[in-house]
């Protein structure tokens, strides 16, 4: 008599794992697909083990339930050793190793078992070697059953020391679980094989399965629902597993580069449906065999077998496969604009900061209108190699303290000479020389450094005023950047405080400046910062005016000692509208008490225009560039000269 009672509890089980990763939408890419054929094949192995016992535990039998016993027994046979296969395939995929068996011989070493069993299964019929079903006695195994558990056997040490061999492409805590499946269903193989009444192989199988879905595959991980793609940390995931394991593919970027707007014009709900889609009609193209990964706000990855991708035309293949979303939501004003690259990997890049790096960047990096860009035409660039650095290169920076300050003088046009000037950060970095605050902040803001580098800048600041005679100079003050980060600080003011003490320098002489873009955005505590740093005596100047969308309110809100206005509106001046919007900016901010500097004067037409339209001050390169410390003192030392003269 054999107790079936496991069997009846592991149907269930394996219903409601399938209906979990259904209602999860865990579908999408080989290893979830893969995942939920192994269930499917778990779950109908169980029913033909109830097919099989039931009638064998009423035994003798009669000529259905014969046949009904030995139908099953063959279809349990056969789809439990294909269990045993697709468990192997599922460890590869979710590893990111599958491509290990994509050679002949791998292929051969991988079917040859599963054919054994498929060929014992055939003869059984003419030889009864592997089972008999009698009448009389019912199911009872042969000499040749040895062989199955045989196989099953090796299927699953070679699932158990892969598994060891991959430790490092999982976390700890997936990797134990999974270790712990490969365990307790193969322990309870080896009980049914001495204790064939206890039916315990498919209930520890629905267990461990569980055990999987719960720990390995959970979708709030892997997916972002939202989009129907794996999610950003998926694809730095695998990624990772891919050039560990020496994998060649090819990985295609998408971004679109008005994502933003395509989405504030759509709404969230709307703009997600618009990604399914394209992604959906990007998969049906491919049948359904390629990864798609998501990171927002708008950047979809591809991963493609690199032998497999058509290198010369994917990125039109790519839009075109998705034409039919784009070509829709076009009809609702939608305009789309993507930029794509193709990164073979590891031919191209072999480290994944690199092509994490690069995959943000490349439209950055090129400047080129181009749709499509390919990594070799890039990753040998002097650009692209600061640009992949420059997180070590902050951080080398402030280790090493080679963050330096440049200073550009501010033209006064009714004194005729310099009344201040700008303190410009530059880091001076052994490998990569002078590298502008345009490489560097934008990084040092994404990166979390811009907290130590604002420190670093206020201090070199702060001594410069203290080192020299502003007076002797001409000099009323020097203008110093506050980032956003460093307005949020709660002890912004008393930092300053500990500046002022350490170093003596009058708050008059320092002149603090706030972006445009950071002041439309201002939050409460970095207006009680501005506000406290103004009644200590600094200064605020307004920077970047006419990128943004400031107004006279919010101007007024604080009372700014300059307005500078960026080189984008000096730029436009060689049209008339252009000539009219900057000469109106200039009358429009001296009508409510504000002094205007202009930026980005390059040219002695340029110098001469704002001259007539009357504008307080001018900095650009007609004047000088930034300099160093030392240039610097020495170029308004030879002014003052010749304007004593």
């Amino acid at each position: 008599m054999r107790i079936i009672y496991f069997d009846i509890c592991a149907i269930p089980l394996f219903l409601m794992i399938l209906a979990i990763c259904f209602s999860r939408k865990m579908t999408k890419g080989n290893a979830n697909r893969l995942f939920i054929g192994l269930v499917f094949l778990s779950l109908f192995s169980a029913m033909a083990d109830l097919g099989m016992e039931i009638p064998d535990n009423l035994a003798p039998l009669s000529e259905g339930g014969r046949i009904l016993c030995s139908v099953s027994t063959y279809a349990y046979l056969f789809l439990r050793n294909s269990n045993n296969a697709v468990l192997l395939l599922f460890l590869l995929s979710l590893t990111r190793t599958a491509f290990l068996i994509r050679k002949r011989w791998a292929k051969i070493a991988f079917c040859l078992p599963y054919a054994a069993i498929v060929a014992m299964l055939a003869q059984n019929p003419f030889t009864h070697s592997a089972f008999t079903v009698t009448s009389e006695v019912g199911y009872t195994r042969g000499p040749l059953m040895l062989a199955f558990y045989g196989i099953a056997l090796l299927y699953g040490l070679f699932g158990f020391a892969y598994c060891i061999y991959c430790r490092r492409y999982l976390p700890k805590n997936k990797w134990t679980a999974l270790m712990i499946v490969y365990l307790l269903v193969h322990l309870a193989v080896v009980i049914q094989f001495f204790r064939p009444e206890l039916l315990v192989e498919m209930f520890c199988t629905a267990l461990g399965e569980m055990l999987i879905m719960l720990s390995l595959m959970r979708p709030e991980e892997r997916m972002d629902s939202s989009v129907g793609m794996l999610s950003w940390a998926s694809y730095q995931t695998d990624l990772k597993n891919i050039l560990r394991a020496g994998e060649r593919v090819q990985i295609i970027v998408i971004r679109m580069l008005n994502c933003r707007e395509i989405r504030n014009y759509l709404g969230d709900y709307k703009y997600n449906r618009y990604l399914t889609e394209i992604a959906n009609g990007i998969r049906a193209a491919h049948r359904n065999n390629i990864e798609l990964y998501f990171e927002r706000p708008g950047a979809v990855y591809l991963i493609m077998d690199a032998d497999e991708a058509d290198t010369e035309n994917v990125g039109q293949r790519l839009l075109s496969e998705a034409g039919d979303q784009i070509k829709r939501y076009a009809e609702m004003g939608v305009r789309f604009e993507p930029r794509i690259c193709l990164i073979r990997c590891p031919d191209d890049l072999r480290s994944a900061e690199d092509i994490v790096s690069l995959g943000h960047k490349f439209h950055k990096i090129d400047g080129s209108k181009r749709t499509t860009l390919r990594a070799s035409e890039i990753v040998h660039s002097q650009t692209f190699a600061l640009e992949a650095r420059i997180t070590e290169i902050l951080d080398r920076a402030l280790r090493e303290n080679r963050i330096e300050m440049y200073y550009q003088p501010i033209y006064d046009i009714r004194s005729g000479g310099f009344h201040s000037a700008e303190a410009l950060a530059r880091i001076i970095d052994p490998e990569y020389g002078v590298i502008s605050p345009a490489i560097f902040i934008p990084a040092a803001e994404a990166e979390g450094f811009m907290i130590p580098v604002g420190d670093r800048v206020l201090d070199q600041v702060f001594r410069f005023v203290a080192e020299h005679d502003l007076d002797a100079l001409g000099l009323t003050h020097i203008e110093v950047n506050l980032s956003v980060a460093q307005c949020m600080e709660s002890n912004l003011p008393e930092k300053f405080r500990a500046l002022q003490q350490k170093y003596g320098v009058d708050p008059g002489r320092i002149n603090l400046e706030i972006t445009e873009t950071t002041f439309e955005n201002i939050s409460e505590i970095m207006l009680e910062n501005i506000s406290e740093l103004i009644r200590m005596g600094y200064s605020f100047a307004l920077d970047d005016y006419g990128i943004g969308y400031s107004s006279i309110q919010r101007i007024n809100r604080i009372p700014l000692k300059l307005i500078k206005i960026d080189k984008s509106m000096l730029d436009e001046v060689h049209s008339e509208n252009g000539r009219k919007i900057l000469a109106y900016t200039v009358r429009m901010m001296q009508s409510i008490g504000k002094r205007l500097v202009a930026e980005g004067a390059e040219t002695g037409d340029a110098v001469a225009l704002l001259k007539n339209m009357n504008c307080d001050y001018i900095q650009g390169f007609y004047f000088s560039k930034p300099l160093p410390a030392d240039q610097f003192i020495r170029f308004i030392e030879e002014q003052n000269r010749h304007k004593g003269a």
